[in-house]
């Protein structure tokens, strides 16, 4: 029945998104092959991939659209972004501070930089999904506030990139250098401090 076949389809399409992950966190994206990936996913031959993606880069683009919890909060982020800045950002702090330290995000993470340095071809289809996408959404929103009169003018761009860059400082002092000191603050108070800080210097 078709409705079967689609979900075969769909249930071997999640196999291999979740094969892909777990190689491409231990052997990177480079050294990662059709026949890691297929083991890992559990499936006989490495040139069904191709069935169902294009290309190992289609691929590790399905892998962060569809496992990376950072992606599905900027998804979501929508109607957080409707409020003013003094309910809406330690709100989004909390959230960014909370899925930064996600496992999977994580890992997906450590694949990014990593890739991403190598490759501009990955830093590109990384960028447009991840960084690129959460700063524009960002900066969109801290612009309309400006226009508002909420928050102080400045470059939004700038401005997203303030809010952000404590956060993603304290990601990686904690998941990826360990630092002890860094992992003794709980996010929810990285997050209150990041937002508190950053009303202050931008109060109009």
């Amino acid at each position: 029945m078709p409705w079967y076949n689609e979900q075969e389809y769909e249930q071997r399409r999640q196999q291999i998104i979740s094969g892909a992950l777990r190689v491409f966190a231990g052997k990177g994206f480079d050294r990662s092959s059709n026949h890691d990936i297929a083991k890992a996913a559990g499936i006989g031959s490495p040139g069904l991939i191709y069935h169902y993606f294009k290309d190992k880069e289609q691929l590790l683009q399905q892998v962060l659209l569809e496992r990376m919890p950072l992606i599905q909060l900027i998804d979501q982020a929508g109607e957080l972004l409707q409020q003013p800045p003094e309910e809406a950002l330690p709100q989004l702090a909390l959230r960014l501070a909370d899925t930064l330290s996600d496992e999977t995000t994580l890992a997906i993470m450590r694949i990014m930089f990593i890739e991403a340095l190598r490759s501009p071809q990955v830093a590109k289809i990384v960028n447009a999904i991840g960084p690129g996408r959460t700063l524009n959404l960002l900066a969109d929103y801290l612009e309309q506030q400006m226009a508002a009169g909420r928050l102080r003018p400045m470059n939004p761009q700038i401005a997203a990139r303030l809010f952000a860059g404590p956060l993603i400082a304290y990601m990686l002092s904690c998941y990826i250098f360990e630092q002890p000191e860094a992992r003794a603050i709980p996010p929810a108070e990285m997050a209150r401090a990041t937002a508190e800080a950053f009303l202050r210097q931008m109060a109009p």
